[in-house]
């Protein structure tokens, strides 16, 4: 499976871990990790962060994000965007909608997610 790296706010400079397998240690997949644990900061599953907010535009979470995080390519060419909004291609819409609806149960275990959704399709 391709892995990428995911960089948000402004001018896309903070890190916020890995599109990778959940056994990576900065995936966003594996919620033993700082980029998959929904307590903490640096991840997109704490809805009370900066990056797992509904409201924040730096946030997938948010629609109307004006820039959500983005995935990047080991040449570091952004790849798409990790969002639900305009900006994101219909694949990765659909995805993150069906995150937003079974937010609380994805952000428990990641890791399960991955398994049994993202490896499947991705």
């Amino acid at each position: 499976a391709q892995t990428y790296r995911i960089y948000g706010g402004e001018d896309y400079k903070v890190f916020l871990g890995k599109w990778a397998s959940q056994y990576d240690s900065e995936s966003i997949w594996n919620k033993y990790g700082d980029y998959g644990s929904k307590y903490s900061s640096k991840s997109i599953w704490n809805k009370y962060s900066e990056f797992g907010s509904k409201y924040n535009q730096y946030s997938p979470w948010n629609a109307y994000s004006s820039n959500p995080p983005a995935l990047v390519d080991d040449s570091d060419n952004i790849v798409g965007y990790l969002t639900c909004s305009y900006k994101g291609d219909s694949k990765m819409r659909k995805l993150v909608r069906y995150i937003i609806e079974n937010f609380d149960e994805v952000a428990d275990d990641p890791s399960e997610f991955y398994k049994e959704t993202i490896r499947k399709i991705w």
